[in-house]
């Protein structure tokens, strides 16, 4: 069975238990100072203050005297402990990731990024440096590595389980209404007047007639719609209700498989919609479903045996926690 899937949830999972440590009053830290010690490792208040600029995108200085800040705060230092305790196991048990690997995380992130410039800005926005993220990723995957043997490993689930866990939460499996549909977008500015509006739907009215001679679709949308779907013949896929923009779902919704819209106004311009295929909503058979529920009881068990394994590192482990 994969178990990638539950790699967030366990990430997640490191927020998921309480403090059992009361906090210390003193006067202001230095960024220097431990906002907590494990076994005598400092985390700072500026890995701590780091992080939760990374979290959230606000430096916790300008939201300090905010309740649910403070309180974000205190459970994003609980996360680090957990996170502390787990990578010291990694270290014990003399686990290694190599510079190869790091590299070809960092190859990754920045290849969601336009150009160089932009991946540094977005580094600079969380306080982050190239060889800040370098180290935080061989943590990471260190930790992973940790998890992979003591939790993933560990979970598995039976067949009578998981029909169990179906029908406790059958209500869960639903099959939503979706449509699949191709559309050509003309594009009309924010601040366009009435009459270039009125240009570029006469534009979309053209290309419509064309669609509705039999001309095939996916060439016009690659030929004339002006938005990134063109490179796949204005092919959007499955969507279901709440996924689009109004008028465009409305539209989309009203049409049978293999219909035509006639241009369809929205704030990016005039839309022509072709629906490929409808899939109408229904309740999902056990049999349907079985992947989707085998995913989410690995991921509930997963939590579970988590939550039990770092409480079991926490009864071992000295903590201090100095949060002011």
């Amino acid at each position: 069975m994969t178990r990638r899937f539950v790699v967030l949830a366990l990430a997640l999972a490191l927020g998921l238990m309480g403090s059992p440590w009361s906090l210390v009053s003193a006067a202001p830290p230095s960024a220097q100072d431990a906002a907590a010690q494990v076994n005598g490792k400092k985390i700072t208040y500026q890995e701590l203050n780091g992080e939760f600029l990374a979290r959230t995108r606000v430096p916790f200085d300008k939201v300090q005297d905010d309740p649910q800040a403070q309180q974000a705060r205190k459970e994003l230092l609980q996360q680090l402990i957990d996170g502390e305790l787990v990578l010291e196991q990694a270290e014990r048990q003399k686990l290694t990731v190599t510079p190869q690997a790091v590299d070809e995380q960092v190859k990754s992130i920045r290849a969601r990024f336009p150009s160089d410039e932009a991946f540094k800005q977005a580094l600079g926005d969380t306080g982050l440096t190239p060889e800040g993220l370098k180290a935080n990723l061989k943590k990471g995957m260190l930790r992973q590595q940790i998890l992979n043997k003591e939790v993933l490993e560990k979970v598995a689930v039976s067949p009578k389980e998981l029909e169990t866990f179906f029908n406790e939460h059958k209500d869960t499996y639903v099959q939503e209404e979706a449509v699949h549909a191709r559309h050509i977008l003309i594009k009309v500015a924010p601040d366009a007047s009435p009459e270039d509006d009125q240009k570029a739907k006469e534009r979309a009215k053209v290309v419509l007639a064309k669609a509705k001679k039999g001309e095939d679709f996916s060439k016009l949308a690659a030929q004339y719609s002006e938005d990134s779907s063109k490179d796949s013949g204005g092919d959007l896929g499955y969507f279901g209700r709440g996924r689009m923009v109004k008028p465009f779902e409305e539209a989309a919704f009203a049409l049978k498989a293999g219909q035509i819209s006639d241009p369809v106004r929205s704030q990016f311009g005039y839309h022509i919609i072709k629906v490929e295929a409808r899939r109408e909503a229904k309740r999902l058979s056990f049999a349907e479903a079985k992947e989707w529920v085998e995913k989410d009881l690995t991921r509930e068990k997963a939590r579970v045996r988590y939550g039990e394994y770092v409480a079991g590192l926490r009864e071992k482990a000295k903590i201090t926690v100095n949060l002011k």
